[in-house]
């Protein structure tokens, strides 16, 4: 593993060494306005089953994205008036969107698709859309111009991760390992984010989290 201390004045140029690391295939531990996540390339079959792998995950297991914006999202979901509504009033922030995949990527765009699209949705056709309140995530989906994987930075069935140790901790024995840790020292703990699935009209709160369930019933009736 190699750790990269996260400085202010260095973001261009550590988000410019993930992305290269992003593009090959590479699995890189980041931070979130939660806890740490891991990050591969959404698109990328290879990248997904090398995270997998790292983290020990069944490949009958969903994993939600990254996107950097509503726009991004629109190009991998069926995207409707609800999760516009949601969007701009929470996002960025601690809520995670699960909506059905368009049929097949848009014109010019490498979407989430085949083997990929089975693997992160669990086979249910339905995934889930983060954007986190954190320029370190969103300048990574950004800049790679492709949603990033965001399930969290431990391995299946442990803890969350808050920090570059605790990362270090859980994979230290282990043979495949994330490869990059962008360290940004110690995660306040927070809930992990709400997940809301918007299904047409119908909004199901299927986790509880940061944003309630209230503050999303308020925003859906508001008269526009």
């Amino acid at each position: 593993m190699i750790i990269i201390d996260y400085k202010k004045q260095h973001h261009k140029k550590i988000i410019h060494a993930c992305l290269v690391a992003l593009k090959q295939g590479k699995v890189v531990a980041y931070p979130t306005d939660t806890s740490y996540g891991l990050a591969a390339d959404a698109t990328n079959i290879k990248s997904i089953k090398r995270l997998y792998k790292v983290k020990g995950r069944g490949f009958n297991k969903p994993s939600s994205v990254v996107v950097p914006s509503a726009a991004h999202a629109k190009k991998i979901v069926r995207w409707n008036n609800a999760a516009d509504r949601l969007a701009k009033r929470f996002w960025p922030g601690m809520i995670t969107f699960v909506l059905p995949l368009t049929p097949a990527p848009l014109p010019r765009w490498r979407g989430i698709k085949g083997e990929g699209a089975k693997i992160l949705t669990g086979k249910t056709g339905w995934i889930g859309l983060r954007m986190p309140k954190n320029k370190i995530a969103l300048d990574l989906a950004k800049y790679l111009k492709k949603p990033i994987t965001a399930t969290s930075a431990n391995l299946a069935g442990r803890p969350d991760c808050y920090s570059a140790k605790d990362i270090i901790a859980q994979f230290q024995n282990q043979k495949l390992k994330p490869d990059i840790i962008i360290n940004v020292g110690k995660l306040s703990k927070r809930k992990p984010s709400t997940v809301v699935k918007i299904d047409g009209n119908q909004v199901e709160v299927l986790r509880s989290g940061p944003v309630s369930t209230a503050r999303i019933s308020y925003i859906l009736n508001l008269k526009s």
